[in-house]
């Protein structure tokens, strides 16, 4: 992925994305995409978007991370395909 300056947005639909800036304006494809649960917007208020950023950033910082060796020719096992839940 080519080096670009990325910004986050709050979509008109709620959806808060990382995307690369765009000079000229025009929306660019997000790169990822956040939905927070109106329950969880009306218990943060306004820092809902601070939220946003955070997990943003903890994702950024985790590709550039040692831990994020992400190799082109990594085979995923199926095992690994399937949805990972935190409880």
């Amino acid at each position: 992925m080519k080096e670009s300056y990325l910004e986050i947005v709050e979509l008109d639909n709620g959806d808060i994305v990382l995307r690369p800036a765009s000079e000229e304006g025009q929306e660019t494809e997000p790169l990822a995409t956040l939905t927070i649960s109106d329950d969880t917007r009306s218990y943060l208020k306004d820092r809902y978007f601070d939220l946003a950023k955070h997990m943003f950033h903890a994702g950024i910082d985790f590709v550039y991370s040692e831990d994020g060796d992400f190799d082109e020719a990594y085979d995923a096992v199926e095992e690994e395909l399937r949805p990972k839940i935190l409880h």
